[in-house]
């Protein structure tokens, strides 16, 4: 396979189809099971596996496609990961980020919230989640965010 640039296409919506054909559920949730293995030292992958995981119920070949595509990704970025360096020259910043994608979910218009805590110049902190409410707007969204993301900073 070729490798790709990003682990899902940008702007990529995917959404429930009743409609579609269903492939095999349990081969996709081993797939996805995979991948949420490797979320413990590829914080990249957060928000695309969290989007592929929605659909383990009753996947569709579009969700496959999705999930070829991380792996796709996968073998462009095998020699990726989180390093920590031993850099005495700079002190020890925590810094933190967090955004949302308001009304992302097409299903329910639920927005995705995500962030990443990084310490000196490697991350010990991230997040990518469905919110569990409806936001009314895109400033109730981004504030449900930065809430997450305040309550790990704190913690």
């Amino acid at each position: 396979c070729n490798p790709v640039c990003s682990p899902i296409v940008p702007g990529c919506k995917l959404v429930k189809n009743e409609n579609s054909e269903a492939t095999n559920a349990t081969t996709y949730k081993q797939m996805v099971g995979c991948l949420m293995y490797l979320l413990a030292s590829r914080p990249d992958l957060a928000y695309s596996v969290c989007l592929v995981a929605r659909f383990m119920d009753r996947p569709t070949e579009i969700h496959v496609t999705a999930i070829k595509r991380i792996m796709r990704y996968l073998k462009g970025t095998l020699g990726f990961g989180i390093m920590y360096k031993d850099n005495l020259n700079s002190d020890l910043c925590l810094k933190g980020w967090c955004d949302s994608d308001y009304a992302g979910d097409l299903d329910d218009r639920k927005s995705t919230s995500g962030y990443v805590y990084m310490l000196g110049s490697g991350a010990i902190s991230w997040s990518s989640k469905k919110q569990p409410i409806v936001t009314l707007s895109t400033t109730e969204a981004e504030f449900v965010s930065a809430a997450s993301c305040a309550c790990q900073g704190i913690w």
